[in-house]
């Protein structure tokens, strides 16, 4: 019986540390297994963190990414909207374009018109002053003109008055002028009128003068001008001073002598 205890203490023992060693063995697998996927843990972690970054890295790449299309979008839509603001500023252009065109043909045709009034020599750059120029001169022409128009009625009134006193005087010496002989054809200068250029003669159509007869006047023997009749009486004479006859700085006076240049045939 004792054997039997012993053989079953011995195989129980054994079992014991079979079990025990397969224990152990287990135990180390499970170790090694656990240790095992620790690393796996850990190397995992690391793909994890790794796959995290490069994931991160993509999102921050796609971002940006997304950024450059937003921006490449806004800048093809402000090219588009630059474009269809050309083709309008095109089409405006090119509207202004024909608009002066027709402007220019317009102003040319003006300028045609203006160069037969103006003369030659006016541009586009000068005719407002040419036009500028030819008003001033308007005006001052106009002015002139008032002013000689004063003068001539007020010279008109003169003359008038100067013709009475003229007549009064060849009157009161009509006598005397009668007693010039025709047959000499020649007469005195009874009244001088310098201002005006003419002179009244104490002879007429009595005496010869005509409107055609040219007339001599001498002082002292000596030529001193020459006259043209304007207006011939019987009995005096009208006649404007020929300027072109007389000697710088001389006049005809009162007194002096007055004969045909070539004598009339009687």
């Amino acid at each position: 019986m004792k054997p039997i205890l012993h053989v079953f203490v011995i195989v129980l023992g054994g079992a014991g540390i079979f079990f025990s060693w397969q224990s152990n063995v287990k135990h180390q697998e499970q170790k090694s297994i656990y240790l095992a996927a620790i690393q796996d843990n850990k190397k995992l972690d690391v793909d994890i963190r790794k796959a995290e970054k490069e994931l991160s890295d993509e999102q921050a790449g796609l971002a940006a990414a997304k950024s450059d299309f937003d921006e490449q979008v806004a800048i093809l839509e402000a090219a588009v909207a630059s474009e269809k603001a050309m083709r309008r500023q095109l089409a405006e252009t090119e509207a202004t374009l024909e608009q002066q065109e027709g402007q220019i043909a317009e102003q040319k045709k003006l300028l045609d018109e203006a160069t037969k009034i103006l003369g030659p020599g006016v541009t586009l750059d000068n005719i407002e002053t040419k036009i500028v120029e030819i008003e001033n001169n308007k005006k001052d022409q106009t002015k002139k003109l008032d002013e000689l128009t004063t003068l001539a009625d007020g010279a008109t009134n003169d003359v008038a008055k100067n013709k009475a006193t003229i007549a009064d005087l060849s009157s009161r010496k009509a006598k005397r002028d009668e007693n010039i002989s025709r047959n000499a054809k020649e007469a005195m200068i009874t009244a001088v009128e310098s201002a005006w250029g003419f002179v009244v003669i104490g002879a007429g159509s009595n005496t010869g003068f005509t409107p055609q007869t040219k007339l001599l006047v001498k002082r002292d023997g000596v030529l001193v001008g020459r006259l043209n009749p304007t207006s011939i009486e019987p009995s005096q004479t009208i006649a404007e001073v020929d300027p072109g006859s007389m000697a710088l700085g001389a006049s005809l006076q009162v007194g002096d002598r007055v004969i045909i240049s070539v004598p009339a045939t009687q």
